[in-house]
């Protein structure tokens, strides 16, 4: 797997959990690990939990914005660090408010205790499917391809002197790639900006492909997504 592929894995951990674990700095300036349920997740990218606004990780991270968060699934695990922001904004907590809130929070979306982590990651540790990769995020999100490859750590960049579709205006090792050339003339950086996508090109070249596509399928429809949202 190249790491596109172990991130889109990753993002469907991270999307498809119920819980994961955060730690925040306590009052020593030492480590606190707790379980959270997951209100919402864009993948590794950014994820939301609910909490009361004068416990402690509010508390905690309002002192000390950094924190990590981890999902787990069998012998998978998604472990990410950055930074974490307590959300009072009305219209946030009326978004991501769900009914089962009510046990916890029984003046609905407007009780005074209900607010909202917002965690935002910086770097990534992951291991899936006994593959590991780790990496800040500024990495991943530099746009590195007209597809949503990460050209940066492509098997072939080395061994076949390829400098990637942006470098090489569309004309990578293999010869021109018809989605870099359709993105380009265009006018887009990246295939993400484009309204149609993913269009039936790209969809075929991501998804249908069985050779040279993504395993997972999909993998950089959703880098493209990230780039779109965060780059």
């Amino acid at each position: 797997m190249n790491r596109a592929e172990i991130i889109e894995l990753s993002n469907r951990i991270a999307e498809s959990a119920k819980e994961a674990y955060i730690a925040v700095t306590d009052e020593t300036g030492g480590p606190t690990v707790s379980t959270v349920s997951v209100v919402r997740t864009d993948g590794i990218c950014r994820t939301w939990f609910a909490t009361n606004l004068s416990g402690n990780k509010a508390r905690r991270l309002k002192a000390c914005p950094k924190a990590g968060v981890c999902f787990h699934s069998g012998d998978d695990n998604v472990t990410l660090a950055g930074e974490a922001r307590i959300l009072t904004d009305p219209q946030i907590r009326k978004e991501l408010w769900q009914d089962w809130f009510i046990n916890h929070f029984p003046g609905g979306p407007e009780d005074p205790e209900y607010c909202i982590i917002e965690f935002t990651t910086k770097r990534a540790s992951l291991w899936v499917k006994g593959q590991g990769e780790e990496f800040s995020m500024e990495d991943v999100l530099k746009v590195q391809s007209r597809c949503g490859l990460l050209c940066s750590a492509c098997s072939f960049r080395e061994p076949c002197s390829c400098g990637g579709c942006i470098e090489t205006n569309g004309n990578p090792f293999h010869g021109e790639c018809p989605v870099a050339a359709c993105c380009q003339d265009k006018g887009f950086t990246h295939c993400g900006e484009c309204p149609d996508m993913p269009c039936e090109k790209l969809y075929a070249y991501s998804c249908l492909d069985e050779e040279n596509g993504d395993k997972p399928a999909g993998a950089r429809l959703s880098m493209l997504r990230c780039w779109n949202n965060y780059a």
